[in-house]
Order: C-alpha cells, then sequence, then structure tokens
C-alpha cells in the first residue's frame, strides 16, 4: 500500500471513522480501478462545487452553538450538577453574510441553496455522537 494511502487511512483514524468504514476505505484504495489515469488531476473538489466550497471555508468559523445538559446528578449542596454538550444549531447568517461580503463573494440562490445542504451535513457531523 502506498504511504499515501496510509497516511490517508491514518488520518481517517485520528477522525474517529468508524472500523466497518475503515475496512471499506482500505478497500477501496487498494482496488485495481482505484488508479487513476497519469494524465488525469483529481483534487478531490469538482470544479462544479467549487465556489460553494469556497464560500463555505470562507465563513466556517460562523457556526450558531447551545450547550445541552447530558444528565446530571446531585451535589453536596443540594443543586443538580449537569454536564453540558455543545450541539451546533446552524451557521449565524448575519455573520455569514458579512464574510461573504468581506471575500467578494456573489451570493446567487443557487450558491445559497449549496451553502445551506453544506450547512446541514455539517451540522450533522457535528452533532453525531460517537
Amino acid at each position: 500500500m502506498p504511504d499515501e494511502s496510509r497516511q490517508l487511512i491514518a488520518d481517517a483514524q485520528r477522525a474517529g471513522m468508524d472500523a466497518v468504514s475503515l475496512d471499506n476505505l482500505r478497500e477501496a484504495l487498494s482496488a485495481d480501478s482505484f488508479e487513476a489515469d497519469a494524465d488525469q488531476e483529481f483534487d478531490g473538489i469538482w470544479a462544479e462545487h467549487v465556489p460553494v466550497v469556497t464560500a463555505f471555508l470562507a465563513v466556517a468559523s460562523q457556526w450558531r452553538v447551545v450547550t445541552r445538559s447530558s444528565g446530571g446528578m446531585l451535589a453536596p449542596a443540594g443543586g443538580m450538577i449537569a454536564p453540558t454538550v455543545p450541539v451546533v444549531i446552524g451557521l449565524d447568517y448575519a455573520g455569514v453574510r458579512a464574510g461573504l461580503d468581506a471575500e467578494g463573494i456573489v451570493v446567487t440562490p443557487e450558491l445559497w441553496r449549496s451553502l445551506r445542504v453544506m450547512e446541514a451535513a455539517a451540522c450533522a457531523a457535528f452533532n453525531e455522537v460517537k
């Protein structure tokens, strides 16, 4: 297995990928059909998605986060101690607008819809129970 594939698998493990997904990744990386054409360049993002990925990365720090209690226990003084868990509820649209304007990114209806799709996927990933 090439060093790049080993590194990709190590990165996936550090990111918390489950065992079944890691096995699928290993299989895909070792498959003969995975070899790319020598003239073909692949950087992981299809050209049609570059505008929305660029926009998303420009505002990727603009999240609205709340906390929720994950249970509790009685404190010695009689109150409740409840550990909290952060919950990402979505992008802060005012911050997103300011960020996109600052980057000079023109927001079309298509870009906005695509950005919302990425937002929903990111929220699901952030809030996934591990």
